[in-house]
Order: C-alpha cells, then sequence, then structure tokens
C-alpha cells in the first residue's frame, strides 16, 4: 500500500475517532490513517505503550496499519504549566521532524480534534517549526453526540440553548446554569457526583437527567434513574445530560454554595 512520502513538507491531520466503537470511524478518517506515513499517539502516563491507548485500539480495529510509523506523544493530563509546555513542545518536535522529511501524520485522537483535544494546542507549535506544513482536520463523532445518542435525549430543539463545562465550577454556578440552558452538559464528572446528584434532585431535575459512563465502550454505562449513583466515584470519562423539563425549576436549597468541583481538565 502506498504510504505518504512525499518530496515536499508533509501534512499533519487531526483525526477524530470517535468515543470508543470502531464502527463511529468515518470513512474519510479510515481513508487517511490507511495512507499516511505516521500516526501519533497520544498517551497520559510515560512508559505506558501507544497501543494500549483507546484511540489507537479504536483504529487497529479498522485501519490496514501495518508498516506505519507509531509516534508515541507523552501528553500529561495535569496543571502543571511548566510540563504541559515541555510536554507539547516536544511532542510537537516530534510529529514537525517527520513532516519535514515529507512525511504524512495523523494524529489519532478520542471524540473530534477540535473539542478538548491536545491536538489544537499542538497545532500552533508545529507550525511554527515547520511553515510550510499544510493542517488538515478530520472531524470524529464527539461523546456529548454519542451520549446523547444512546440515552435518546436531544441536546436541543428549536431555539434551544446548550452549555458543555469541562472544568472546574461550582454548586452556585451549576445551580444558575440550569435556570439560563436548555441543556448543560456535565463532562468529566468523576468527582463529587454526590453533591450534583443531590442538587438536581433537589431541584426537580433529576427526572429530566441522564448519566452515561465510557460511551462507545464495550462497558458503557447509561442511568436514566441518577438517584441510584449514590456516592460512588464513576470512571474518568462519564458525563451528566440536563435538560431542563417542563416542571425542572432551580431552587435555593440553601447548601453546597460552598462546595467547589475540580474535575481538572481532559487533554484528551
Amino acid at each position: 500500500m502506498n504510504r505518504a512520502v512525499n518530496e515536499l513538507t508533509g501534512t499533519f491531520y487531526g483525526i477524530g475517532v470517535g468515543p470508543g466503537d470502531p464502527e463511529l470511524l468515518t470513512l474519510k478518517a479510515l481513508r487517511i490513517i490507511n495512507s499516511t506515513g505516521a500516526i501519533a499517539v497520544p498517551v497520559s502516563k510515560e512508559g505506558v505503550s501507544a497501543k494500549e491507548s483507546r484511540a489507537f485500539k479504536v483504529v487497529s480495529a479498522e485501519a490496514d496499519i501495518s508498516g506505519i510509523e507509531l509516534l508515541e506523544l507523552y501528553l500529561p493530563m495535569t496543571k502543571e504549566s511548566a510540563l504541559l509546555k515541555g510536554s507539547r513542545e516536544a511532542a510537537a518536535a516530534i510529529v514537525a521532524e517527520k513532516l519535514s522529511l515529507g512525511i504524512d501524520v495523523a494524529f489519532i485522537t478520542i471524540g473530534d480534534p477540535m473539542l478538548y483535544s491536545t491536538f489544537s494546542y499542538l497545532v500552533p507549535l508545529v507550525k511554527e517549526a515547520v511553515p510550510d506544513a499544510a493542517v488538515r482536520v478530520v472531524p470524529g463523532v464527539s461523546s456529548i453526540n454519542a451520549a446523547s445518542a444512546v440515552s435518546s435525549v436531544p441536546l436541543a430543539e428549536s431555539g434551544e440553548k446548550v452549555l458543555v463545562v469541562p472544568a472546574a465550577y461550582s454548586i452556585s454556578e451549576l445551580r444558575r446554569w440550569i435556570e439560563e440552558f436548555d441543556t448543560v452538559v456535565l463532562m468529566k464528572i468523576f468527582r463529587k457526583v454526590e453533591e450534583l446528584v443531590d442538587l438536581l434532585m433537589e431541584s426537580g431535575c433529576g427526572a429530566s437527567s441522564v448519566f452515561v459512563s465510557k460511551v462507545g465502550w464495550p462497558d458503557e454505562k447509561v442511568v436514566t434513574d441518577i438517584s441510584t449513583l449514590g456516592d460512588t466515584r464513576p470512571d474518568y470519562f462519564s458525563m451528566l445530560i440536563v435538560r431542563r423539563g417542563r416542571y425542572c425549576g432551580v431552587a435555593d436549597t440553601g447548601a453546597g454554595e460552598d462546595i467547589k468541583i475540580d474535575y481538572g481538565r481532559s487533554l484528551r
């Protein structure tokens, strides 16, 4: 099979492989992966093989990757700015080296490359190192869309407003958002679930909320009765979709105002 090695500068592809189900890998993504010269695989822990990556497992289930070079990019999930900066610069240098040799590089990522993905951080660094390199993005099915589909809960209808929250926020902020938006998607809810459930149940939004974990994975979980979640700690890849139902009004319970929920920032 003809792999992409050009006389000119290579192309840097950002390829979304979907939430985890290999059947949600797009035809365009598959075509480019099959013809690329190198696949860049982000790993969040040192010493972890690229082949253990969920994104790689999705790709290897459908694509012909024999003979394609794998580039392991160490991109830790941390808030330490110095470590983030250094790891991103190192990853960009690895990609830039291949591009300068005329080799196309496909950066694969769970979900979509332009939605909370490390790919967007690497693009300016790669362009700075190799100005002539073209950048192309292949969109993927996001976990948000997949969770909406598997739970049959629409994200928006008509003129409704949607808010996606991926990071740290307080219970008081969540209370306000439920009043302002028709749908609130809370991502990475692996901490402080009990406080979230309490607020949603007390506000009357519990019945119009759904919990989804590891959407698209073999051990995918969907819970429509969020009161059963209790004080368990869900998997990192978990979210809540909160729909403002007809009787969903947010009452001020006077509790939880000082609770700060820090989910951290996902680099995947």
